[in-house]
C-alpha cells in the first residue's frame, strides 16, 4: 500500500508539474510595483480614509468665508393680550412758558392689536482679518497634517502588499528547494530500483528511499499549497477576485540605500510619517499662538444697521444706521498673557518631540540597515553551503551508480543536502523580513 501511495502521488505531482509548465507562460506576471499600485487604487479602507482629507478642505472652505461681509435680518411681531396704560400728570414734561405740558393729567391706553419689528444688520470685520487670516493657515496646516495620515495609512497598506510579495518570493525559494530533493530521491529512487532486482540492496533499503521520497513530494505539494493561499491573501489585499491566478517578477537584489548608511538616514529623516507629523504639530503649535496673541488686537468693523417699527404708531417709519464697531478689552488680569505662556509651552514641547522621534528614527534606521547587511551576508554563506552539497551529492549519486558506493553514504549525504536546504531557507526567509523591516524604516511610499 505504501508503496501504490507513492506511485499515485509520484503520477500526481508529475502532472500538475507538466500542466504548471504548460500554463505558467499564459499567467500573468505580477511585479511589485504593479501589486502596489493596485492596491493603493483598490483598497476600500483607504477609500474610506480619503474622506478625512475631503472633510479638512470643507472646512477650510468655510473658515474662508468669514472674510465676507455678515448679513441678518431679525423680524419680531406680537399682540397684547390686554390693553397697556400709561398716565402722565399735569406738567410731566415740565412747562412752555407758563403753559404746563401737558396741561391736565393724561391717561394713554394702547388697545390690543398687532404689531411688529424689523432689524435688518450688515457687519464687514476688518480688524478681524487678520485672525481669520491665521484661522484659515492654520485649518491648511491640519489639512497637511490630515493628508500625512493618510499617507501614513497608504505607508501601512504598501508595506503590507510588500510583506506579502515577499513572503510568496520564500515560499518560491522553499519550492525550488523541494523540488530539487524530490528531483534527487527519485534518481536515487529509480538506481534503488535497479540495484533491489539484482538483490545487492535489501527491501527495507528500498522502501527506505520511496518513505523519503514520498515524505519530498508531500513537502512539495504542501509548498504549493501554502503559495496560493499566498496568492489569495494578496489578491484581496489588492481589492480583485482572489481566485486571480500569476506569477511573480523578480525584484531588484539590493537597493541603491544599501551601499550608505548615511543616504539612508536622510532618506528615512525626509520620509518617514512620525517625524512629518512630529513638524506639522509643531507649525500647529506655533499657529495656535499667533492666533492667541492676536486677540490683542482690538475688534474693528464697518456695521449698517436698519430699524423698522412697522405697525407702531408714534416711532418712526425706520431708521438707517452706518458707522464703525470698536470692542477693546482694556484689561484682563493677565488673562491672555498666561494663554500665550500655555501655547509657548506647546511650541517647546513639539520641537523636542520631533528631535527626539528624529533620534529614534535614525537609530532604527541604523539597526534596520546592519541587520539586513548581516541577512544578505548570510544568505550568500548558505547559498554557497548549498551549491557545495548539490555538487557533492551528485558526485556520490554517480558512483552509487557505478557501484562504487554504498546507499548509506548516499542518504547521509542526502540529508546533509536537506540540511544545507534547510540553513539556506531560513537565511532566505531572515533576509525577506529584514528586507522588508528595512524598506519600513526607510518610510517611502
Amino acid at each position: 500500500m505504501k508503496f501504490l501511495f507513492a506511485l499515485m502521488l509520484c503520477f500526481s505531482m508529475a502532472y500538475a508539474r507538466a500542466y504548471g509548465q504548460e500554463n505558467s507562460s499564459t499567467l500573468e506576471v505580477l511585479t511589485l510595483e504593479q501589486a502596489i499600485s493596485a492596491a493603493q487604487a483598490n483598497n476600500r479602507p483607504l477609500k474610506m480614509a480619503q474622506q478625512s482629507v475631503l472633510a479638512a478642505n470643507d472646512e477650510i472652505l468655510a473658515a474662508r468665508t468669514q472674510r465676507y461681509p455678515q448679513f441678518n435680518v431679525q423680524l419680531t411681531g406680537s399682540s397684547l393680550l390686554t390693553p397697556v396704560s400709561v398716565s402722565f400728570p399735569e406738567a410731566a414734561f415740565g412747562t412752555i412758558g407758563s403753559v404746563p405740558n401737558p396741561s391736565r393729567d393724561v391717561v394713554v391706553t394702547t388697545n390690543p392689536k398687532f404689531s411688529g419689528m424689523a432689524v435688518a444688520e450688515a457687519y464687514q470685520p476688518l480688524s478681524q482679518l487678520y485672525n481669520i487670516h491665521l484661522n484659515i493657515e492654520a485649518l491648511q496646516v491640519g489639512k497637511r497634517l490630515v493628508e500625512e495620515q493618510l499617507r501614513q495609512q497608504r505607508q501601512q497598506l504598501t508595506n503590507s502588499v510588500k510583506d506579502a510579495y515577499y513572503s510568496l518570493l520564500q515560499t518560491q525559494s522553499a519550492l525550488d528547494a523541494a523540488q530539487d530533493n524530490v528531483k534527487s530521491l527519485r534518481q536515487i529512487d529509480l538506481t534503488t530500483d535497479e540495484y533491489l532486482k539484482e538483490k545487492t540492496v535489501l527491501p527495507y533499503q528500498s522502501t527506505g528511499v520511496k518513505a523519503q521520497l514520498a515524505q519530498a513530494e508531500l513537502q512539495v505539494v504542501t509548498l504549493q499549497d501554502t503559495m496560493q493561499t499566498q496568492k489569495e491573501n494578496l489578491n484581496v489585499l489588492m481589492a480583485r477576485d482572489l481566485r486571480t491566478d500569476y506569477r511573480l517578477s523578480t525584484v531588484p537584489d539590493e537597493l541603491p540605500e544599501e551601499t550608505s548608511l548615511e543616504a539612508a538616514r536622510q532618506r528615512a529623516l525626509d520620509n518617514r510619517s512620525e517625524i512629518r507629523q512630529a513638524r506639522i504639530k509643531v507649525d500647529q503649535a506655533i499657529y495656535s499662538r499667533r492666533i492667541q496673541k492676536a486677540q490683542y488686537i482690538p475688534q474693528v468693523g464697518i456695521q449698517y444697521l436698519f430699524f423698522s417699527p412697522f405697525a407702531i404708531q408714534g416711532l418712526p417709519n425706520s431708521v438707517n444706521a452706518l458707522g464703525i464697531n470698536f470692542k477693546w478689552d482694556l484689561y484682563d488680569w493677565g488673562y491672555k498673557k498666561h494663554l500665550m505662556d500655555e501655547k509657548q509651552r506647546s511650541i517647546d514641547q513639539g520641537q523636542l518631540n520631533l528631535t527626539e522621534t528624529q533620534s529614534q528614527v535614525a537609530v532604527d534606521l541604523g539597526n534596520r540597515f546592519r541587520k539586513l547587511r548581516e541577512a544578505r551576508a548570510n544568505v550568500k554563506v548558505a547559498q554557497l553551503a548549498q551549491q557545495a552539497e548539490k555538487e557533492k551529492l551528485q558526485v556520490v549519486l554517480d558512483q552509487y551508480k557505478q557501484k562504487a558506493t554504498l546507499l548509506s553514504n548516499v542518504l547521509s549525504e542526502q540529508a546533509n543536502m536537506t540540511q544545507a536546504n534547510s540553513t539556506y531557507l531560513q537565511a532566505i526567509s531572515a533576509f525577506w523580513t529584514a528586507r522588508s523591516d528595512f524598506e519600513k524604516a526607510l518610510g517611502e511610499d
